[in-house]
């Protein structure tokens, strides 16, 4: 353990954590911080590099991290004054800020504002002569849950606890079954809904309907579910951990896409052949195309590239043909594998035919 903390440290350590909060705060605006949170947890793992040694590897330091890992700065902080007695007196940090924020924000506009917009249908409106007139809100929330997704409102989207994928969910049921069926008022709900993503910085948009994650560039939402456990869950994960700055992680988030790209090509036939042959024809049935012959090239290229070429989804010093597997040591190029993957499964997922819901996982 260091030594035991004097004031002029305690003083410095108590002035970090307000820098926190401050940081924290102004990234939860609508003003853009530039990086403000990372370079000052950077500073602090900097500052206290031989107090606090296992901070560093506790930071993610990715898109997306940046209230995690300034809550995890934050206690590691306090932690370290607890280890020598003192009691930290300041105030708590909330977690999910921004998604609460989000929340607290929308379901007040929607529920105040939206039903004067004549976006929402007739039969969840109820109109109040009183005072000139105006139109109210009548949804059951709990009724439509049980029966859109069979479950009673969420308590988190009662208490606001910044669950998104509750959120997610109430967002979707809305746009389908709520909203007046035109493009022009599903539209307007739409850019409504992404500004406010914008707004409180999440990285999520609506597209067609359905709260997608932002990154991969398309107009085609993916809408269906093919295997959620064998296969979205993995691409999920690998969503979340390519666009980290470590290098592990990276290659976590490669491995994962190829592990998905390699489950769906299992299901196609019994040979490697068939399967990129199926696969092929779900994109194009001219197998004298050109569309056909890049699709069934393209999954003999990525398969080789990763069992053969690169330290992808194996643990093996050599592959099959006994040749030395390269070690992937460079993140761009890493990022440059995991997006040629992910394009050619997005695309096979949006042309996927045989789907089963399999929503709830296991």
């Amino acid at each position: 353990m260091s030594d035991k903390i004097n004031s002029v440290k305690e003083k410095l350590i108590n002035d970090y954590i307000r820098k926190i909060d401050t940081a924290v705060e102004i990234y939860n605006s609508a003003i853009e911080t530039d990086g403000e949170i990372f370079d000052l947890i950077i500073e602090i793992a900097n500052v206290f590099e031989k107090d606090i040694p296992n901070l560093p590897g506790s930071l993610l330091l990715r898109t997306g991290t940046e209230l995690r890992d300034a809550s995890t700065t934050r206690a590691m902080l306090i932690m370290h004054l607890a280890d020598s007695g003192i009691e930290y007196k300041g105030k708590s940090i909330e977690e999910n800020v921004n998604e609460k924020r989000f929340w607290n924000s929308f379901i007040h506009w929607f529920e105040t504002e939206l039903p004067s917009l004549e976006l929402l249908n007739d039969k969840y409106l109820r109109w109040d002569n009183w005072d000139g007139g105006m139109w109210f809100l009548e949804l059951d929330y709990d009724n439509e849950f049980t029966l859109y997704r069979g479950t009673a409102y969420p308590d988190s989207l009662k208490n606001n606890t910044g669950d998104f994928s509750d959120i997610k969910s109430f967002i979707e049921i809305a746009y389908k079954y709520w909203i007046i069926n035109s493009g022009e008022c599903h539209y307007k709900f739409t850019i409504e809904v992404n500004d406010r993503f914008k707004i409180f910085k999440l990285p999520y948009r609506l597209q067609s309907g359905i709260v997608i994650k932002q990154g991969y560039k398309t107009t085609w939402p993916i809408d269906k579910i093919i295997n959620y456990r064998m296969f979205e869950r993995k691409i999920q994960f690998s969503e979340d951990m390519i666009n980290s700055k470590d290098l592990m992680e990276k290659k976590s988030a490669l491995d994962f896409i190829i592990d998905a790209l390699q489950y769906l090509i299992s299901t196609q036939g019994n040979s490697r052949n068939e399967q990129y042959k199926a696969l092929a024809l779900s994109v194009s049935n001219n197998m004298d195309g050109k569309v056909y012959a890049v699709v069934k090239k393209e999954l003999d290229e990525l398969m080789k590239l990763s069992n053969e070429y690169f330290d992808v989804r194996h643990n093996d010093y050599l592959n099959a043909a006994k040749e030395k597997r390269e070690a992937l040591n460079d993140s761009q190029f890493i990022e440059y594998l995991y997006n040629r993957a992910y394009a050619m499964l997005y695309l096979l997922r949006l042309k996927h035919k045989d789907v089963k819901e399999e929503v709830n996982g296991d």
